[in-house]
């Protein structure tokens, strides 16, 4: 089809029929049209928010502080679930160097919530497990959720996620190794954690507790099945909500057939951990399996003060 003329003389003069702005405002309708079918579907690829968004991003310094802008105005326009950064990973003693892509998940699953309202937030997931390295890896790149085959907390930290060796390696080695302009902008996941622990190990909740996660965390079995599947009944679940990100058992997958460990620890076993199956199930095993990997997520916000 020809293009229509830009303008027409009428009696010598030129009357400009061309709307330059309504074209660019229906060609962006028709991208984000084409966005809202991909993911209707399944299929939407993501976008790299460092692309998307380069003025804006620019004009901030780097894609953590525009993150945190945004998180701070409450402004969450054109972002998309599914859409990403490459994060680099700082080569450390049990974190091998790498660039992890972290994918959006979702936004403000827990504003306001927890025992002290928690800021605006955005959540990123890693779009495949990550790497390990060193003396906490086993077989050269997966980790143990425990050294020892226990489900359970302990008398300082009855917690299990938070006693585990998992979550040790996240806080002492994988947390450093991230950029530090990327952990200036991150807050304490703040939940209400399942605890398991008494004078002989539990195969069952003993009670549950508001927690810190930390900085970096795995997820739970409600995060990304939207319900419990084999954790404990109702303990495992606590404020827990399922996010967007993972609207498919693809999603789980993400391409890429690994074993990842949940935070989640299994009802009915004092040695049971879930983790996703490399087929997208859900699934457990033993907390010594040596054929699981981490898939460290966070929370870009503003920081805030929790209820001690």
């Amino acid at each position: 089809m020809a293009n229509a003329a830009e303008a027409f003389r009428i009696k010598g003069e030129l009357y400009g029929v061309v709307d330059d702005t309504a074209r660019e405002t229906a060609s962006a309708a028709t991208v984000l049209e084409e966005f809202d079918r991909q993911k209707s579907i399944g299929q939407y690829p993501g976008r790299s928010l460092a692309d998307a968004f380069a003025a804006e991003i620019a004009a901030k310094g780097d894609i953590y502080a525009w993150l945190h802008s945004r998180v701070q105005d409450a402004d969450f326009s054109g972002l998309r679930i599914g859409d990403y950064m490459d994060v680099p990973v700082a080569a450390g003693s049990n974190v091998p160097a790498q660039t992890v892509r972290y994918l959006l998940a979702a936004v403000d699953p827990y504003y306001q919530c927890s025992d002290s309202p928690m800021p605006h937030h955005l959540a990123f997931v890693p779009a495949a497990p990550v790497l390990v390295s060193g003396s906490k890896a086993t077989n050269t790149s997966y980790i143990m959720w425990n050294t020892t085959a226990t489900n359970n907390g302990n008398a300082t930290v009855k917690e299990p996620y938070l006693a585990s060796h998992l979550h040790g390696w996240e806080i002492s080695d994988y947390l450093p190794a991230l950029p530090a302009a990327l952990r200036n902008v991150l807050i304490n996941h703040r939940s209400l954690c399942e605890q398991r622990y008494g004078s002989s190990a539990l195969t069952e909740a003993s009670g549950w507790g508001w927690a810190d996660l930390g900085k970096v965390w795995s997820l739970s079995e409600m995060e990304v099945y939207g319900c419990a599947v084999w954790g404990s009944k109702g303990y495992s679940v606590g404020m827990d909500c399922h996010f967007p990100l993972f609207d498919s058992t693809a999603s789980r997958i993400m391409g890429e057939r690994v074993f990842w460990w949940l935070r989640s620890v299994v009802g009915g076993s004092a040695s049971g951990v879930c983790y996703v199956g490399s087929g997208g199930n859900a699934n457990y095993g033993s907390a010594t399996n040596g054929w699981v990997r981490p898939r460290p997520c966070f929370l870009i916000a503003v920081s805030y003060t929790h209820l001690t």
